[in-house]
């Protein structure tokens, strides 16, 4: 093995191995720390999203194991926040443990200088950033379109198979009613159908039997009535009373009826994309900025979208400059701060995509990079100018 022929050769030789070791435990600790901050946002979110969740559930009849993903659905809304902040959290914590420990001024007096750190810091930067846009612009659209295609699946199964309740089901021009199931097994009910006609007519159907089959591949669902009653009643006035006329009817009955009708006209599910919450980001940087409500509605969401994954790259910066501000005195009170701040750059930028109403890509883009650029040179000059501080103990015993 060549041995180095300078003293400094053989510093470089020996900080590689340090440094690496160092860096490696920093990463360790991040990771470690990101992950249970994230559980405990993640669990708070969820907590009061319950109430939310539980009305849609009772709504739409789902079960346990529907209930089970749509809360999990639910945990990508609030990714891209708790991300930026758990970061935050994370190097600030690691950070001043190494601080505390003199791991930091170890690395520093042997040369490194905050560089090597800055490497690590940027690396976790880069990380997050890339992981808060995937979580918000890939995999959140997709999660919000899975929870409501599971209710809407949930609602045509308690309708198709019913529930053990009587239960009402109103559709466009039609109220139908369906009484309580006979056993657990038994899919056929009583069902009872109110049809708004023309003007001043509707007609009430009942039947003794009433089984749902479908939807085949074709979306078509057979009704299959047994027993079948329709009366049509009008209620307009007489050419001789102007007031209304006692209500009059027209009786049918049928042995059996079976009838074939697109599912869509029973429940209707929207296609993913009409809400703009459920649009990737590919699809909002592919789309033509045709000026519409529609196309400025969607650059605002990626506007939004990037500004709070570009936090993720000034969360671990606001970090390191929140431990060189922290010694006995300010140490209860500079995480606190940080963290508002860090709030406060969001609410900030959303505040700006607004008001600026980008009508493309680059201007979503443009204004949460612009501020996240300043910050960033304010935030490296100042922990590069104050180094020193960075990396001495000051939390212990005086």
């Amino acid at each position: 093995m060549r041995q180095p022929r300078t003293i400094a050769g053989a510093l470089r030789s020996a900080l590689g191995p340090l440094v690496h070791i160092h860096a490696r435990s920093l990463l360790a600790g991040v990771g470690t720390r990101v992950f249970a901050v994230m559980v405990l946002v993640e669990a708070v979110f969820l907590a009061e999203r319950f109430p939310i969740v539980f009305r849609a559930v009772f709504k739409n009849h789902a079960d346990l194991w529907d209930t089970t993903l749509i809360f999990l659905c639910n945990t990508t809304q609030v990714f891209d926040l708790a991300l930026a902040i758990a970061i935050l959290l994370a190097v600030y914590w690691t950070v001043l443990r190494m601080r505390e420990n003199r791991e930091l001024l170890v690395l520093f007096a042997a040369g490194t200088g905050p560089y090597q750190l800055l490497a690590v810091i940027f690396l976790i930067a880069i990380m997050g950033q890339l992981g808060s846009l995937t979580v918000s612009g890939v995999i959140d659209p997709a999660t919000r379109y899975a929870e409501r295609r599971i209710l809407f699946e949930a609602e045509f199964r308690a309708l198709r198979n019913g529930i053990n309740t009587g239960q009402f089901y109103t559709f466009p021009k039609r109220v139908a009613y369906a009484p309580a199931r006979a056993g657990a097994l038994n899919r056929t009910r009583n069902l009872f159908v109110y049809e708004d006609l023309d003007a001043g007519k509707f007609r009430v159907i009942t039947a003794d039997r009433a089984l749902l089959d479908g939807p085949d591949e074709q979306g078509f669902i057979k009704i299959k009535l047994g027993g079948v009653s329709s009366q049509t009643f009008s209620t307009r006035p007489g050419p001789s009373r102007p007031e209304a006329a006692p209500a009059s009817g027209i009786h049918l009955s049928a042995i059996d009826v079976m009838r074939q009708l697109p599912a869509d006209e029973l429940l209707h599910l929207d296609p993913r994309g009409s809400v703009g919450e459920e649009v990737a980001i590919f699809d909002e940087l592919s789309a033509p900025a045709d000026g519409t409500r529609r196309h400025r509605d969607d650059m605002r969401l990626l506007g939004e979208r990037a500004s709070r994954s570009l936090l993720c790259l000034l969360a671990p910066l606001m970090a390191l400059a929140a431990v060189r501000f922290t010694f006995r005195g300010t140490d209860y009170l500079i995480l606190p701060v940080a963290c508002l701040l860090l709030m406060a750059l969001n609410v900030m930028s959303g505040s700006m995509i607004k008001l600026i109403a980008p009508t493309g890509a680059l201007a979503a883009f443009g204004v949460p990079a612009a501020i996240t650029a300043a910050l960033a040179v304010l935030l490296l000059a100042e922990i590069i100018r104050a180094q020193g501080l960075l990396a001495r103990p000051q939390l212990g015993r005086p």
